[in-house]
Formats: structure tokens, sequence, C-alpha cells
């Protein structure tokens, strides 16, 4: 009877032994589907989130950059309602005889500003115009002239107007030419400016285009006058405009300095050489 007790009392500790052991292999298995689940489920969540701040990183980068060439063609927009508005009225001014034409919202009371020599363009039926970017800013420049060939039958364009908007949306005219004195544009942003200041005597300036403005790098005055030995020329040189004020050079030194100063202006391609231009009929 001890003994069947005996083996009873081993069989049911043996039992709950073998339960203990299952219970806690579940419960360790039970632990290890949820950290395994968690750690899935984290997983994809940072997996989602990424793709999430990847697509709205990507929409926000186009809405920029559809927002900045929205911008940009609403500039060229303005510039060439502004430029098309500057030819229409120039258009006019010479239809009208006018001697001067400033641009749409000038008038003749604007003293100091230059103004397009229309009675001088008039002289034929029609005249030429392009759009360049000469400062290479991506904004355009309007050049009013054509493409004309000097005395050694290399093309030159000659310039009756240079014409630039500013952020205003007001045309400004930089540089014209007229009777007595005709500028060209020699490339790179330079313009050469010649001609008569009086009788026996001539000026002479090359400047180029800042973006906003014309500087001008240097004016040679030439007088000329009658010897016994015939006619001498006198040379007087400024680095800038004459007005300016700065020591001038004089002499021979002041005529081979500008030589050198036109060599190097002229030593780059003219870049509108070539270039379509638009004729209006007046």
């Amino acid at each position: 009877m001890k003994n069947i007790k005996y083996t009873v009392s081993t069989l049911l500790c043996a039992s709950l032994i073998v339960g203990l052991c299952s219970c806690t292999t579940k419960t360790e298995e039970t632990k290890k589907e949820r950290e395994t689940t968690t750690t899935t489920t984290e997983e994809t969540t940072s997996e989602g989130t990424t793709t999430e701040e990847s697509e709205t990183d990507a929409t926000t980068s186009e809405a920029a950059a559809s927002e900045a060439t929205t911008v940009q063609q609403s500039g060229d927009a303005n510039e060439d309602e502004a430029y098309e508005a500057f030819i229409e009225g120039l258009t006019e001014a010479m239809r009208n005889e006018e001697p001067y034409y400033y641009g749409p919202d000038h008038t003749d009371a604007d003293t100091g500003e230059l103004g397009i020599a229309t009675y001088y363009l008039s002289w034929s039926d029609s005249f030429y115009y392009t759009l360049t970017d000469i400062d290479g800013d991506g904004r355009h420049e309007l050049l009013i002239g054509h493409e004309d060939y000097g005395q050694s039958g290399d093309p030159i364009i000659r310039v009756d107007g240079f014409v630039v908007m500013d952020n205003t949306g007001r045309c400004n005219v930089l540089i014209i030419s007229w009777e007595r004195s005709m500028t060209e544009y020699i490339g790179n942003g330079y313009f050469l400016t010649g001609g008569s200041s009086g009788a026996m005597s001539g000026v002479s300036e090359i400047a180029h285009f800042d973006g906003s403005s014309v500087i001008i790098d240097a004016t040679l005055l030439s007088e000329s006058e009658e010897t016994d030995d015939g006619y001498v020329t006198r040379y007087t040189l400024f680095l800038g405009g004459e007005e300016e004020g700065s020591d001038p050079v004089c002499g021979d030194e002041a005529y081979n300095s500008w030589n050198e100063i036109y060599e190097e202006a002229q030593s780059y391609d003219n870049e509108l050489v070539g270039a379509e231009w638009t004729e209006v009929m007046i």
C-alpha cells in the first residue's frame, strides 16, 4: 500500500513538473512572438514614415521648382511685354515725327535721361531690334540697331539704342546714336562710341554694361590744330568719363593707352554677329 501511494505521488509530481515546463516554454514562445511582432511593426512603421517623408520632401521640392519656374516665366513675360510696349511707342513716336523717345512712361520733361533719336532713325523706312542677354544674368536687354560692315569688311553691330528694363518694369535708354555720334557693340558687354564734339575735335568712349548701367572705361578727346606743317592732333585720355575729374594722360601716351584699352575690349568674340533681328516698318 505504501508503495502504491509512493508511486502515485511520484507520478503526480512528475506531471506537475512537465506541466510547469510546458507553460514556461509557451510563455517564452509567446514573449518571443510578441517581441518579433513588435519589432516587425516598428520596422514597418519606420519604413512607412520614411516613405511618407520622402514623398513629402519630393512634393515640396517639385512645388518649389514649379514656383521658381513660374517666377522666371513671369519675369520673361514682363520683359516681353515691357519691350513690346517700348517698340510700339517708339514706332508711334517716329510716325508722329517726335524728336526723341524715352519710353512708354517717360516724357520730354525727364531731364538728364537719354532718349532715342527718332528723327535719326526716321531717315530710313524701318528699323531693327533684337533681344539679347549681354551680361548673362538670364534677363534680356533690348538692342535697337542692325548688323553692318565696317571699312575693313568685317561685320559690326551698330547701336541706335540700348534699352534695359529695371526692377520696377520701367524701360531705360542707356546708350544712343545720333547724327554726330555713332555707337558700336564690340562684344562681351563692351560698347565703342565715337563722334564729333565740335569743329576739328572729337570724342570717343569705351564703356561696358554691368547688369544695370553702363560704366565708362575710357574717354579719348582729340583736337586738331592747323600749323605751318599741316594739321596736328593732340590727344587727352581720361580713365572713366571726362566729367569724373580723373587726372588725364596727354599726347602720344594718351593715344597709345587708348589703343591698348580698345584692343583689349575688342579681343573678345562679338556674340551678336549673326543674331536674329526683327524689322519694324515705320
